[in-house]
């Protein structure tokens, strides 16, 4: 771990309504980083996802996305960056996750969250001045909240780059959706733990080839989320080659979290390139939608990346709509404008 005083920057000014440093109640945070080779103790990672969960409360959404909230424990994971800002007693005031692109050309990503009761202090000044100047950092903010993530970034000269929308619709109610076809040559079938998961990263892999988060999931990524409380094997639901069963061409991961909850997710539809314009990603979201449904849920939701156009008109074919909009920033370059990055979840 290698500690470093922030730097010291100006009062508020209509460029920079985050106030840095303003707030003369709270001294400045010293920024700590750790890596794979000084993770996060248990009681830091505790701090930090406590930390998650009073912003949550405070702002209504959830700062950290669920790769970023597991890699907070995670101690194997190479090329995530953990900066925490501490405050005068030590203390987590705020937190930021960097993670190193996958491929040569891929910027870094990021996600930020500063604890509600030192904001306006130049925390989150702080974090994202220790963050590589190339970074993408997510906001996951809904309603006031993302209003005042817009303008943080806006001030510090970071502009949208990609946008995820979260969508939704009544399991209960609303258009009916039409019954799975599935073609007589393949068989449906739920994931069998000890047999599955290397065909499943496989199928994942392919289906994601050109996808920078989901693409690059390994066995240590699949286990961390078979080891969650929300895993069920049942809702992970296989179509399979009929006089092969153990050769996956498409997948649904659903997800209900927290389990007992009344909201589904559509959480990864794959389908094989080798399989693809063939109905399946329909036919394996419908059974995965009558799934969720079959559990007495109310509601599901899923998340989509706005470039990925042919998704989203899928998904509003069978009654999904708008819930919310997450966004990206990154600095303003020459190269931003019509450089989206690729089709992701969360």
């Amino acid at each position: 771990m290698t500690s470093v005083p922030a730097r010291r920057v100006g009062a508020p000014t209509p460029d920079d309504p985050g106030g840095s440093w303003w707030n003369r109640r709270m001294p400045r945070p010293t920024i700590a980083r750790h890596d794979t080779t000084h993770p996060l103790s248990p009681e830091q990672a505790e701090a930090v996802l406590a930390l998650a969960r009073a912003a949550a409360d405070h702002d209504g959404s959830q700062p950290l996305s669920e790769q970023f909230r597991l890699s907070v424990r995670a101690r194997e994971h190479d090329g995530v960056e953990h900066l925490l800002a501490l405050g005068a007693n030590g203390e987590v005031v705020g937190y930021a996750q960097c993670r190193t692109g996958e491929g040569n050309d891929e910027a870094p990503s990021g996600e930020l969250v500063v604890d509600p009761t030192a904001r306006r202090a130049g925390v989150g000044t702080a974090l994202l001045g220790a963050l590589p100047d190339g970074i993408r950092l997510w906001s996951h903010a809904v309603g006031s909240a993302a209003d005042a993530a817009a303008g943080f970034a806006s001030a510090r000269g970071l502009v949208p780059v990609r946008s995820l929308h979260v969508m939704g619709r009544s399991l209960t109610g609303g258009e009916p959706w039409a019954d799975a076809a599935v073609d007589r040559t393949y068989a449906v079938r739920t994931f069998e733990p000890g047999r599955d998961e290397d065909a499943w990263l496989a199928l994942n892999a392919a289906a994601f080839a050109h996808h920078p988060e989901q693409g690059s999931l390994r066995r240590a990524d699949l286990d961390q989320r078979m080891a969650e409380p929300w895993w069920d094997p049942a809702g992970l639901i296989l179509v399979v080659e009929a006089d092969d069963p153990d050769t996956l061409v498409a997948s649904h991961w659903t997800k209900v979290d927290p389990p007992g909850g009344d909201v589904g997710e559509v959480y990864v539809v794959a389908v094989s390139p080798d399989h693809q314009g063939e109905g399946l990603g329909r036919a394996v979201t419908v059974l995965g939608l009558d799934h969720l449904r079959s559990l007495g849920l109310d509601r599901v939701v899923l998340y989509v990346d706005e470039e990925n156009s042919a998704a989203v008109r899928t998904y509003a074919r069978l009654g999904f709509e708008d819930v919310e909009v997450h966004r990206q920033y990154a600095r303003q370059s020459a190269d931003t404008p019509g450089d989206p990055a690729p089709t992701a979840r969360r």
